[in-house]
């Protein structure tokens, strides 16, 4: 066998990308020798800069080398015959058969990735970088020799880690011998033997003891302990003493004390997780030990943020103030985590010979995550495990309990080891819980009551409500409802089914034929409403739909009509059971059947003349159309948010970065009321940044006048080469961002930047980032909406974030009725919520690019309307110390000189 690693300038897609090294380990059948090949190729391009910095190599390193029309003979030789190996294999078979020999197309190759799928199912994602830190402890060479032994390295340990008895790689020789008995792997895994259930992971999050007095709820003990830099730098190593962290304390303090709503926006800096966390931990300890029961709830909007509570600030902040026996605990909806009894089911069709041999392994992945992903959470799973293995999202989806029917209370405990049933256990006994936004809207009644929440990341808010409390209509969960009462199809029969009597068998042969035309008239709804979607698949139905979209109209009510009709078939066969039957059964058909019922109401009210309250949307609509949805939305919120969440609350901290434009919350919140006029509950604080904003960051506006597309390629060019890369470019249009993508890589053509865009929806934009920041911003990336916040490029990596036009919101149905409201109630539609929405979303984009108090760089929004006369008020979405002044394309090397930003000719070389 060869395991092969290739070193290029570029991806598999870009047409000029080049091999730059080769590396190989070679290994023959019984022979203890290892022979090394490796070679530098010189390419026909010049080096990316991006490469440069990942790889260590320039152009003089290359100056002398062979080209690869010299090598491949050799190469092919030492390939001749074996198999090869490689992490991604599908490059090295793109790069060995384009540039080597066409014969290495048709080569056995083996992908490390797939035997990483099933031992590590639990890892953040597929790449070797991942996995030299987490087995070896070690960074990635990025040199072809090297990773091709790194590779190697991670097939041993695999076969050792088998040899041993490791859980894990017992675990993997389970999944494949069940499910992919003919998959190579097993060969390596040849000695693992599963014993039994290892020891359930810890629920509540691990907190080293400090021997710190604890902390009293109490707010000068908890000042004096942040005002102590020796024993913060103990805890937190970059532990700073801020005025403004001790200050949002005190107000913490207060809040929890009292009660009501505080609204705060905390800069980039302060320190607001530290900040609520020094006064909910005692908080929540004093309550603990007076017998109160219900925790402190922490919520987030993105993993990111409570990853990074739950990994560092709450075991740091908890050890800081003595409360080592802290029990804190994350929780996500009941979809996020393997129910035993499901997942079992769906695993038993795994075991059928007639299963593909291309979805095996799908059904090995499962098997590994259920057993290896920490509290069996299911939720996350890396998109590159999905890509992978196209079968496992629907193996998952079927896998866990969405709603209490489907595995019950009593159901759930007579699974001691069920991952979801454990983790509701130790919810019940926790003091501090991080949840997220949705659940934290959508709390179940069996989960503990809270009366404290504090939201973090609040601006997220009214997006979160506006699901949560919409209506919805997904074409997969009305074939599973039906699936739930009739069966799921498999290989021509149906499997169990909630309806279970005799006179089931009577309509066997149409329930074939109604799921069927189901299916039909949903897909074709979607068809219908395709070519009428927008560039992020999304159609806003507006009054009178029906007239506007007859065919869809017509095709909604057909499908409706044929879902009220099977609900009715449904609930006759089942009322004509002929043995006593289960209770939690009858509720399931009950539930399925209201259920359909609902969704065929839904899709009447879509299209109706009558729906005044609510908007409604086709969203997703891609082909094959099977996986759009509909979702009703409310035009006002605020009734349900209140009466099913605030109400029965004590006290409610909403935390932000991004809170107010120009001192006022409607733009972030406005939809939930949270901030009423006159109500004296309510607080409002606003912390700004600690950073001197002044010295460190300059912010231009240009006046477009031409090609948008042009201007913004023609900056972002200008940038990336003053800067040698460090640039980002933000979007409010996808179809911008692809036309940008290509004009910029015709100007930089020949420079040797690399440039980075999601160019497929699957396409992870947190891989992106991470190659964007693990090659030290010698690059310029593109991203849309998703990018605008959340990202957090650190240092040098990222100097310039580059703004096509001022972000004002897509002007759609659900926005044109709520700016009716605030006109119907005398207030300034366009000031206070359209005007505050685009500065609420310019705030989050230009906060991407100073991350730390080190951090110099500039901003540029290229389309900056500077002749309109709202363009001052630009400065309300812009931290203190900094103003937006009108500029050209010639003045940005000037700009930058003033923050003392460094020319390419004075970055020091990566060796």
């Amino acid at each position: 066998m060869a395991v092969v690693d290739l070193e290029t300038t570029g991806l598999s897609q870009d047409p000029d990308a080049g091999i730059l090294e080769f590396g190989a380990a070679l290994l023959d059948p019984g022979s203890a020798t290892l022979t090394t090949v490796e070679c530098l190729v010189r390419p026909a391009t010049p080096i990316p800069r991006a490469v440069q910095r990942l790889t260590g190599l320039r152009d003089e390193d290359v100056a002398e080398a062979p080209t690869i029309a010299d090598l491949a003979k050799p190469i092919a030789m030492a390939l001749a015959g074996r198999t090869v190996i490689a992490h991604n294999a599908e490059f090295e078979r793109h790069f060995l058969a384009n540039f080597v020999s066409d014969d290495l197309a048709e080569r056995r190759y083996l992908d490390t990735q797939d035997l990483l799928a099933i031992s590590h199912p639990d890892a953040a994602d597929l790449r070797l970088e991942t996995f030299t830190r987490k087995l070896f402890d070690e960074e990635e060479r990025h040199r072809a020799l090297q990773d091709a032994l790194d590779t190697l390295r991670v097939m041993s340990n695999a076969a050792v880690g088998s040899a041993r008895g490791d859980h894990r790689h017992a675990i993997a020789r389970a999944a494949l011998d069940t499910f992919a008995p003919e998959a190579p792997w097993l060969a390596l895994l040849a000695s693992g033997k599963l014993q039994g259930p290892a020891r359930p992971a810890a629920q509540f999050v691990t907190i080293a003891a400090s021997g710190e007095p604890p902390v009293p709820f109490d707010a000068a003990a908890i000042v004096a302990v942040l005002a102590d830099a020796e024993r913060g730098r103990r805890y937190f190593p970059q532990y700073k003493v801020r005025d403004e962290q001790i200050r949002m304390a005190r107000e913490f303090v207060r809040h929890l004390s009292d009660g009501g709503t505080l609204l705060l926006e905390g800069g980039t800096g302060v320190g607001k997780s530290l900040a609520y966390l020094a006064a909910a931990i005692p908080f929540a300890m004093e309550r603990a030990a007076g017998g109160v029961r219900d925790p402190v709830v922490v919520s987030t909007r993105t993993k990111l943020l409570q990853d990074q509570l739950l990994e560092k600030d709450i075991p740091a902040a908890a050890a800081m103030f003595g409360h080592s026996d802290l029990k804190a605990v994350s929780i996500k909806g009941r979809a996020n985590y393997v129910c035993t009894r499901r997942c079992e089911q769906v695993l038993a069709e795994g075991r059928e010979p007639s299963i593909f041999p291309e979805d095996r392994l799908a059904y090995a992945a499962l098997f590994s995550c259920a057993r290896l992903r920490r509290h069996g959470e299911v939720g996350t799973i890396p998109g590159a495990l999905l890509w992978r293995f196209p079968a496992l999202r629907d193996l998952l989806r079927r896998s866990v309990a969405t709603r209490s029917e489907q595995c019950t209370r009593e159901q759930c405990a007579s699974e001691p080891t069920c991952p979801f049933g454990r983790r509701r256990s130790a919810l019940a006994q926790a003091q501090l819980v991080v949840a997220n936004h949705d659940l934290l809207l959508r709390w179940p009644p069996d989960y503990p009551s809270f009366t404290h929440a504090i939201v973090d990341e609040a601006h997220e808010l009214v997006g979160v409500a506006d699901e949560v409390y919409a209506q919805e209509v997904r074409p997969v969960e009305v074939l599973e409802r039906f699936d739930e009462l009739f069966g799921r199809p498999t290989d021509g029969k149906r499997g169990d089914s909630l309806i279970a009597s005799a006179r089931l068998r009577t309509v066997a042969r149409d329930v074939r034929a109604w799921r069927r035309s189901i299916h039909q008239d949903l897909v074709g709804l979607g068809r219908s409403l395709g070519d009428r979607a927008s560039e992020f698949g999304e159609v806003q139905l507006p009054v009178y739909a029906a007239k506007i979209f007859p065919d869809a109209a017509r095709l909604a009510a057909a499908a409706a009509e044929r879902l009220e009709a099977v609900a009715e078939i449904a609930d006759d066969l089942d009322a004509a059971r002929e043995a006593e039957v289960d209770p939690a059964e009858e509720v399931g058909v009950a539930r399925a059947t209201a259920d359909l019922r609902d969704a065929a109401t839904a899709l009447r009210t879509a299209f109706s003349s009558t729906l005044e309250d609510s908007v409604a949307a086709f969203e997703r609509l891609e082909a094959p159309f099977d996986r759009w949805r509909l979702v009703i939305r409310a035009v006002a919120p605020s009734r349900a948010f209140h009466e099913g969440f605030v109400q029965r609350l004590e006290s409610l901290a909403c935390v932000s970065a991004s809170l107010f434009v120009g001192g006022d919350s409607t733009a972030a919140l406005g939809e939930l009321e949270l901030d009423r006029t006159g109500d004296e509950n309510v607080t409002r604080m606003l912390v700004e940044s600690p950073f001197d904003y002044h010295r460190h960051m300059r912010v231009a506006a240009f006046s477009s006048c031409g090609d948008l597309v042009d201007e913004m390629a023609q900056t972002l060019a200008e940038l990336t080469r003053l800067l040698g890369g460090r640039t980002l470019g933000l979007f409010t249009s996808l179809r911008r961002m692809r036309d940008v993508d290509e004009r910029l890589a015709e100007r930089l053509r020949g420079e040797g930047y690399d440039i980075l865009s999601p160019r497929r929806a699957s396409d992870d934009p947190a891989a992106l980032v991470e190659r964007f920041s693990r090659a030290g911003g010698g690059g310029v990336l593109l991203g849309a909406r998703t990018f605008w916040q959340g990202l957090d490029i650190a240092g040098p990596a990222l100097q310039a974030v580059v703004i096509e036009k001022l972000p004002f919101e897509v002007p759609t149905e659900l926005r044109r009725r709520r700016e009716a409201l605030i006109k119907a109630a005398g207030g300034d539609a366009f000031g206070r919520y359209t005007m505050g929405k685009m500065l609420l979303n310019l705030k989050q984009m230009v906060g991407r690019l100073i991350r730390t108090e080190d951090d110099l760089g500039i901003v540029v929004i290229v389309e900056g309307r500077t002749d309109k006369r709202y363009f001052q008020r630009l400065n309300e979405a812009l931290p203190q110390g900094s103003t937006v002044a009108r500029a050209q394309l010639e003045n940005l090397a000037e700009l930058l000189a003033e923050v003392g930003i460094e020319t390419p000719s004075s970055i020091p070389r990566v060796s």
